[in-house]
């Protein structure tokens, strides 16, 4: 089966003070977080971030020549590839592809690799062990047994559920204090048995609730627009500038949060929360007040501003106490930093501090730092 996804179309232009607009030059590409995965003999579920530029790539699957024993579905941004139990005694291979309909990119293959497993009559699709954050939720596998097969679990604060072939597993939030654990034992006819270990992280292990509170912008260097043109003016600004301080609040729990008071009061920018790594992806280019108010990219040279709309990975520290920006490259030219850009009495885009105040570019190292919960 074939999966088409049109994604948002962005573009890159270079503006160049005192000259016209030319012609944006977009190259085109795909990226994935994996070029392979790889599972045990029980089987499971992997997810591939894949990343197309610009958005406007079509990218499809292509699981024509795919084993029986997994499949792959594609998703918004990614494609999960699921693998059943090996119960056979030799390890399996197989791939799928990547593909432009539009041959804009060479397809790219994506290998699929499994443990051998042994024949004993019992299996499942579970991981050894799953871990819930703190909100809970459901987990669901699928079990494979030659006999009559039942599922049991001695914890008061999961439920377990059985239909046909599969097993749902849910938690309630935690609000203790400590990390919860136990097991779930699925048992066969012939008394073989097999356990998936669940656990459960506190409200302070949560990674996406972590990332609730305000921030500070701090940057390696400041440059300084005082009235939308471009000069050579450092600056030191403070801690307490009302524009390097904004909120992160949640949005779509687990999947969204959103960044208000980004560099100017009353912005609200919704940005993506990556599960899998803890990142956040901020989108640039796009209205965050109203519809002539514009957070933009910026490169900024001897004489020139650049501008494009992309997508920018912030990457959480250890502690979460820190998210440090991943600037893109694109045709040669690194983003060092981005600002509020708008439209000028001629139509031109200009920084922001050509009709109100003046507008800062942080340039080189981009972190953002946990100012308060």
């Amino acid at each position: 089966m074939r999966y088409l996804y049109k994604l948002v179309t962005l573009f890159v232009a270079l503006w160049v003070v005192g000259c016209s607009d030319p012609e944006p030059v977009v190259v085109h590409s795909l990226t994935l977080s994996e070029r392979g995965v790889v599972f045990g003999s029980r089987g499971g579920e992997q997810r591939l971030t894949v990343t197309p530029f610009p958005e406007s790539v079509l990218w499809s699957v292509d699981a024509s020549e795919a084993e029986a024993w997994f499949e792959v579905v594609a998703q918004q941004g990614a494609v999960v590839v699921i693998a059943q139990p090996n119960d056979t005694t030799s390890p399996r291979v197989g791939s799928f592809l990547l593909t432009s309909d539009d041959e804009l990119f060479e397809a790219i293959e994506v290998a699929v690799s499994q443990e051998a497993g042994q024949c004993d009559g019992l299996a499942v699709s579970a991981a050894e062990s799953y871990e819930f954050d703190s909100q809970g939720g459901s987990y669901t596998f699928m079990v494979y047994s030659q006999s009559e097969w039942s599922v049991a679990c001695g914890s008061d604060w999961l439920s377990v559920a059985s239909e046909n072939q599969k097993v749902a597993v849910t938690a309630e939030p935690n609000t203790l204090a400590d990390t919860r654990e136990a097991e779930v034992v699925v048992t066969n006819a012939e008394g073989q048995s097999v356990a998936v270990t669940i656990k459960q992280q506190t409200v302070a292990q949560n990674r996406y609730l972590r990332l609730t509170g305000e921030w500070e912008i701090s940057a390696s260097k400041w440059f300084y627009s005082p009235n939308g043109s471009l000069n050579e003016l450092d600056y030191n600004p403070s801690p307490s500038d009302y524009y390097l301080i904004f909120k992160m609040e949640q949005g779509e729990y687990g999947k969204t949060l959103i960044m208000r008071d980004f560099l100017y009061p009353g912005t609200s920018l919704e940005v993506r929360y990556d599960s899998q790594s803890g990142k956040i992806i901020i989108p640039f280019g796009w209205s965050v007040l109203s519809y002539d108010v514009f957070l933009y990219i910026t490169l900024i040279s001897s004489n020139k501003f650049s501008y494009g709309s992309f997508e920018v990975d912030a990457l959480p520290s250890e502690d979460y106490m820190t998210l440090t920006l991943v600037m893109p490259s694109v045709d040669g030219f690194t983003y060092t930093g981005f600002g509020l850009w708008t439209y000028g009495d001629s139509g031109d885009k200009v920084a922001l501090g050509y009709r109100s105040q003046p507008t800062m570019f942080p340039m080189g190292k981009i972190v953002f730092r946990k100012y308060s919960n």
